[in-house]
């Protein structure tokens, strides 16, 4: 949160602050508390119902991991008003506490996965949708809802792998390959993939983030090389690595065995996770053809930290967050009119040429509806990953009262 302090956050707290000193009537806490979902007395979560339902219908599932650092992810009540806040835009949110004193890194990955699995089984009995659960991770979060959503895949190639050659290897050492076998193996039980990921301030290359922390002289302060100490098997827990892996070694990956809609969302300025994280994982994800995948950055900013971001609804920032989860989580129906621009004033977008939709790493710039235009913004991208698909490129317009500078720079749908 630290690293955001900047820009909005400040103001966002303190509107959040006097709104709760000053509201006669708190808003209505819709949670249900204290759920069971595994065998541990840890293993507890809060499922968030939304109010005015309708009896019988369906809708869709976000379930968030909680995580700054991979060792602060028991820390869930500071996630309430923002499951609250996304449980009031027409979503199921399931908030679990994973890990615990003492717990590592495929300890609160298994807790994690039993959570989810939880969901699987009883989103029919609560409202939810099975087809439309979304994970939703921020910092550490988003890199371990990347490593779950992986589980589907890696299981399958080394099943098909060890028929022809058994004791495949798919990453590049020994070391790296038997510690991601190890972590497999103690996932028993294969879930279906989930529907989505909605990551938010990443970390995906384990290895080249240890690099970065040696050269800013922090590696001995950073939560990364706590969690993850030697760099030998730091390619079993970089999933930027581990998808590239995959499409190398596999001459065909079914798109099924993904999460069919990515969104990826990073602050240009972020310190501690740099906005490179967020790219390499996009450019992995659509070299194997993942049917939806969106990046957006924020020029302006540094942190983006939806915890905090959503404590103020109203504020231009959870505005725009709001918007790009919805049209993640229902890109039909209001998702889909979310997409093309809060308030649905987005006239100033380009037609797109239905025949042929493109993917690529840049910086794309809106003109606002009184047609002032907007400053460019670099792009420092060295190079761009173009695909060809039958359907539309989706565009997201963020505010542009708050964020002159907001961009989606990515897109595939």
């Amino acid at each position: 949160m630290l690293d955001g302090l900047g820009g909005p956050t400040i103001a966002i707290i303190v509107t959040y602050l006097a709104a709760k000193l000053t509201r006669s009537a708190r808003a209505q806490d819709t949670a249900v508390r204290d759920i069971k979902y595994g065998p541990q007395a840890r293993h507890r979560l809060d499922l968030f119902v939304p109010l005015g339902r309708e009896p019988g219908g369906h809708m869709p599932v976000v379930v968030i991991l909680p995580g700054y650092r991979w060792s602060k992810t028991k820390r869930a009540r500071m996630y309430r008003p923002m499951a609250q806040t996304l449980c009031g835009d027409g979503m199921f949110v399931v908030l679990p506490r994973v890990g615990g004193a003492g717990a590592g890194l495929e300890d609160i990955l298994g807790d994690f996965h039993q959570a989810v699995q939880w969901v699987f089984e009883n989103a029919d009995n609560f409202g939810g949708d099975a087809r439309r659960v979304h994970l939703l991770g921020y910092g550490a979060g988003a890199h371990l809802c990347t490593m779950y959503s992986l589980v589907v895949p890696l299981k399958t190639w080394y099943a098909q792998a060890d028929r022809i050659a058994p004791g495949a290897q798919l990453l590049s050492t020994a070391r790296a390959d038997q510690a991601l076998r190890s972590w497999l193996k103690r996932i028993r039980r294969v879930q279906r993939p989930v529907a989505g990921l909605i990551l938010v301030s990443g970390v995906f290359d384990i290895a080249g983030q240890r690099k970065y922390e040696a050269e800013r002289c922090i590696e001995h302060l950073s939560a990364t090389c706590r969690t993850f100490g030697a760099l030998d098997d730091a390619e079993a827990w970089s999933p930027s690595a581990i998808v590239r892996s995959l499409r190398r070694r596999s001459a065909f990956i079914p798109a099924e065995l993904f999460a069919s809609s990515v969104l990826l969302i990073h602050g240009r300025r972020d310190s501690t996770f740099v906005l490179q994280q967020s790219q390499r994982l996009f450019r992995e994800l659509c070299e194997i053809d993942v049917p939806d995948v969106n990046m957006k950055i924020y020029a302006n900013l540094r942190r983006v930290d939806p915890s905090i971001a959503l404590l103020a609804p109203a504020s231009a920032l959870a505005q725009s967050l709001l918007e790009d989860i919805r049209s993640s989580v229902s890109p039909s129906g209001s998702g889909a009119q979310g997409a093309q621009g809060h308030g649905g004033n987005d006239a100033s977008a380009p037609p797109q040429d239905q025949g042929q939709a493109q993917t690529s790493i840049e910086h794309t710039q809106e003109q606002a509806p009184d047609e002032h235009s907007q400053a460019p913004v670099e792009n420092n991208q060295s190079q761009e990953a173009q695909t060809t698909d039958s359907g539309p490129r989706r565009r997201t317009r963020p505010d542009r009262d708050y964020f002159p500078h907001a961009n989606l720079i990515a897109s595939k749908s």
